[in-house]
Parts: C-alpha cells; sequence; structure tokens
C-alpha cells in the first residue's frame, strides 16, 4: 500500500507542478458531464479544490446557471453541445475576475432537485465533485423559480455580466462534506443477451441480478454505502451505456458482476479481473472477447473534450492513478473473496473489457464462479450463499475505505 501513497503523492507533485504554469493556483475544472439517470438530469463537475457555487434559473430562452469562485477551465471546449437529456449545450465563462459561470441552454424546462459539492477520497487530483440533479417540470413551474426582474432577459445575456446581481439559493450552497461512497454495481447481459448458461438452462444474467441486488441491499444496510445499478430488470443494456450510468451518477467505484462457463467442467472458484491492454492469458482473452461481442460500441475517447494541454495531462494522470486504484480494490477483494468461496488459479486476471474503461473510476469485473461447475452452479443459487458473498465484498470496501490507494 505505500507504494500505491508514493505513486499517488507523486501525480500529486506533478500535478501542482503542471498547474502551477497556466492555472495561477486557482481550482481546476478538469472533468464536465452530463447524463440522465432515471428521471434525473444530472450534471457532473469535476475540480481539484472545494468551491463556493450558486445556482439560479434564467428563462427566455430558459437556463440554468452555476456561479463558481474563480476556478480555471481545462474541461475542453469553452461551449460544448451536450443534445440530451434536456439539455441543448454547456458554456463556461468569466463572469467577474473572482467569479466562473457555467449555463445549461435547456431543450425543456428542467428545475434544480438538488446540488451538492462532494469531497472526494480515492481521485486525486480530483478532490471534489459538484452534482447537479434537474428534473422536468412544466414551463408555469420552471418560471415560478425564476426571479421576476430576470423573465426578460434577453439570450445573450448570460455571456455577460447581468443587470443586476444573481440570487443564490442558500439551501444549494453547503460546505463541503464527507458522503456516504456510491458503488456502481453491473449485472452482466440481460435482455435477449443471456450470457452463459448451465447445463441446467440456469443463466448467468438471471444470477448476476439476483446477486447484485443482494449486494445493494448490503451496502445500503451498511449505512456507509449508496448504490447505483446499470439494470435493475432483464433488458440489455449497451457496455458504453453501462460506464455512462456510473459516471453520470458520481459514482466512486465500478463493479461489473458475472459467472463464466468452460467446456472444462472441473474449473471452479471466483477470481477479480481489472484492465490490461492485452489479456493475461488465452483463457482471459476469449472471456473478454465473448463479453465485448454483447454489444459493439467505441471505446471511451479520453480525448474528447481534452484539447488543452494542461487537461490532457491531467486526465493521463487521473487514468493511472485510476488503473492503480483498480488493482488495489482487486487486491483487496480477493482474500475476502477467499474466505468465503475457492478462488481459482491467479485469481487476479486481466482483460481488455469495455465496462472497466471509465478513466475516473476504478473498476474490477467480479467472476463469481463457473456454471459449467456443479458445485459453483449449485451455491449460486443460494440465497444465503449469495448474502454470504456480498458480505464478503463489504468487507472488502471497508478495508479499501480504510486505507484508500
Amino acid at each position: 500500500m505505500w507504494r500505491h501513497r508514493v505513486a499517488v503523492a507523486a501525480l500529486a507533485l506533478l500535478l501542482v507542478a503542471v498547474v502551477a504554469v497556466g492555472a495561477q493556483a486557482a481550482p481546476s475544472v478538469t472533468g464536465v458531464r452530463v447524463g440522465q439517470y432515471a428521471d434525473v438530469t444530472r450534471l457532473v463537475v469535476d475540480l481539484t479544490e472545494p468551491v463556493e457555487f450558486s445556482v439560479f434559473s434564467l428563462a427566455n430562452p430558459d437556463r440554468v446557471v452555476i456561479d463558481l469562485t474563480a476556478v480555471n477551465w481545462g474541461a475542453g471546449e469553452r461551449t460544448q453541445a451536450i443534445g440530451r437529456a434536456g439539455v441543448a449545450q454547456l458554456r463556461f465563462g468569466q463572469f467577474r475576475p473572482d467569479t466562473a459561470r457555467l449555463v445549461l441552454d435547456l431543450h425543456r424546462p428542467l428545475a434544480v432537485r438538488q446540488a451538492e459539492l462532494l469531497e472526494q477520497h480515492a481521485k486525486a487530483p480530483v478532490t471534489h465533485r459538484l452534482i447537479l440533479d434537474l428534473v422536468p417540470v412544466s414551463q408555469a413551474a420552471f418560471r415560478t423559480t425564476v426571479q421576476p426582474s430576470r423573465l426578460a432577459e434577453p439570450a445573450t445575456q448570460a455571456r455577460r455580466a447581468p443587470s443586476a446581481e444573481p440570487v443564490p439559493l442558500p439551501q444549494l450552497k453547503p460546505a463541503p462534506k464527507r458522503v456516504r461512497h456510491l458503488i456502481a454495481i453491473d449485472p452482466g447481459h440481460g435482455g435477449r443477451d443471456p450470457g452463459a448458461i448451465a447445463s441446467n438452462g440456469l443463466r448467468e444474467k438471471v444470477l448476476a441480478l439476483a446477486f447484485s441486488r443482494e449486494l445493494r441491499a448490503e451496502l445500503e444496510a451498511s449505512g456507509r454505502y449508496r448504490a447505483v445499478m446499470t439494470r435493475d430488470g432483464d433488458h440489455k443494456v449497451g457496455l458504453h451505456r453501462r460506464v455512462e450510468i456510473a459516471r453520470a451518477a458520481g459514482a466512486d467505484l465500478f463493479l461489473s458482476i458475472h459467472l463464466d462457463r468452460l467446456e472444462n467442467r472441473d474449473v471452479h472458484g471466483a477470481s477479480v479481473y481489472t484492465l490490461a491492454d492485452e489479456a493475461s492469458d488465452v483463457e482471459t482473452a476469449e472471456l473478454a472477447a465473448r463479453e465485448n461481442k454483447a454489444d459493439i460500441v467505441a471505446d471511451i475517447d479520453l480525448s474528447e473534450g481534452y484539447d488543452e494541454e494542461v487537461a490532457k495531462v491531467l486526465i493521463s494522470m487521473v487514468q493511472q492513478n485510476t488503473m492503480n486504484c483498480s488493482a488495489v480494490l482487486a487486491a483487496t477483494l480477493l482474500p475476502e473473496l477467499g474466505h468465503v468461496v475457492p478462488l481459482i488459479k491467479r485469481p487476479h486476471r486481466f482483460g481488455d473489457f469495455r465496462v472497466l474503461k471509465a478513466p475516473d473510476i476504478p473498476s474490477v469485473l467480479v467472476e463469481l464462479g463457473f456454471l459449467s461447475n456443479d458445485r459453483d452452479a449449485e451455491r449460486l443459487q443460494s440465497e444465503s450463499h449469495r448474502r454470504i458473498l456480498a458480505g464478503a465484498i463489504v468487507k472488502a470496501l471497508d478495508t479499501y475505505y480504510r486505507e484508500p490507494c
């Protein structure tokens, strides 16, 4: 673990040197994204330091405005087309010397449900994350959130100082706080994609979902974690979309849940996979190819929206640190899993799985066992066994967060 702390410290020192050249020591926005999460439109802003902020709405045209204490923009173009989740585009500009402004131009009326600044503990250099949740409302309801003096403000006004000072919503300006970690659970396969199938007809997609629900219940019952699932029913979710769901939700970790099947019925036990450019062996390569065929999507483009040189360096650092943290997470999970189930030979393996490619979320793929092995299949059909397995993962997460990578 000390090696990881040294590596993270080195990354932090490099970050300071890079940012100091072009950032003048102000907080930096290193990433920004908008996504749909259930019925909520979520804006996530990654920050290198905490900031104060205020949120308000403007009409004619409809938009939501976030004012931040002065920040450096390192998240790509200052005007970005969004075209989803009710947001037409995102714009950034300097409102005053001490205030930066982020504007969401809306396709449809959206009202702020909540906004909070969350402290991050395992993703240096991203130390804080601003999350803004918006929900659809009627036009009449939207206009009630706008100050009367602003109803007739022209569309170009958001690009320069308005005639009156914006009135922040006090409840939307909390101090940075520690919150329960958000774990993204990804039940493999679904819909017309059954995954592995046991000799008795039992399907991987069914067991993966059943276990994921057990894991969600155990995580939330602990009081230390929240959980978001990439699917909570028998339907297909694209591999790229699974990552998008986790990132839009602001997840701290990504756990993809799978089971396997081999011609050799004697092979049994659990394993944990992390991302690698090349598979660690032929068996892993075959598994990765089979999983990836479930959907044909482009890999995440880590350069998209990150044209500035400083931003490229930041993203590279975040990605490397993410892979390091993924390895630490795998090494923490395996001993706890080994206490309750057999592990395969060399249980920490590597594969080119698309669901592990979020550049900023430590991610692992957990193979619970083999449906081709009768003992593994019998164990995994037991609700009590799945609950014990889920408890082992929660215990491993407790260990991981006691001394984050």
